[in-house]
């Protein structure tokens, strides 16, 4: 596996754990609390290893989106720099529960079709660069962005996995994507019903 990504993946994973603790605090304390929880994931021993090897272990790599959203919601919390727009963040979570509602249970062996097997090639590729060219088009320039880094960290084999599939998604990504839509959705409800 790429040591790096999985320690970027590990750093990002730990920072926004920070950040969710440090959520009710100015950014002053959410500085603070991201770096005391990184510091502590470096020294506190789990199973006769730290927690930093712990955490590195068990999750791996990430996609390219989820270190994408995790830097965005980072970034946002402590600096104020919104890097992936909400309405943006809609459509990708959107994308990503309908991929991985057809990618997972297929490679679970719950159908005779295995969509996992088009990532090696470059088809997934080819379809996923011709729909950003169709967002580009459609002035959904955020979202032709996020699918061209995919494609293009998967040709660059940025990550260890040569499936295209684990560029877009991974199951946690998957699993938290309607919890996440569910809770956009009735934050935009509550916004709207202040407004009027």
């Amino acid at each position: 596996m790429n040591t790096l990504m999985m320690n970027i993946s590990t750093l990002l994973i730990v920072a926004a754990g920070g950040v969710f603790i440090g959520l009710q605090f100015n950014r002053p304390l959410r500085w603070l609390s991201v770096s005391c929880l990184i510091l502590l994931s470096v020294t506190i021993p789990v199973a006769g290893s730290n927690t930093w090897l712990w955490i590195n272990g068990a999750v791996g790599e990430l996609s390219i989106v989820s270190l994408l959203f995790l830097t965005g919601f980072v970034l946002r919390s402590l600096v104020g720099w919104n890097l992936i727009e909400s309405q943006t963040r809609v459509y990708v979570y959107f994308l990503i529960l309908l991929t991985g509602s057809m990618l997972y249970p297929a490679t679970l062996g719950l159908s005779q079709f295995d969509p996992y097997s088009l990532g090696y090639g470059l088809d997934l590729s080819l379809l996923l660069l011709s729909l950003s060219i169709l967002y580009w088009i459609f002035k959904q320039h955020q979202m032709a962005i996020i699918l061209l880094l995919v494609v293009a960290a998967g040709e660059t084999g940025l990550l260890s996995s040569l499936n295209t599939w684990d560029y877009l998604v991974d199951p946690l990504l998957w699993i938290l994507s309607p919890v996440i839509l569910i809770i956009m959705f009735v934050g935009g409800l509550r916004r709207s019903k202040t407004a009027a």
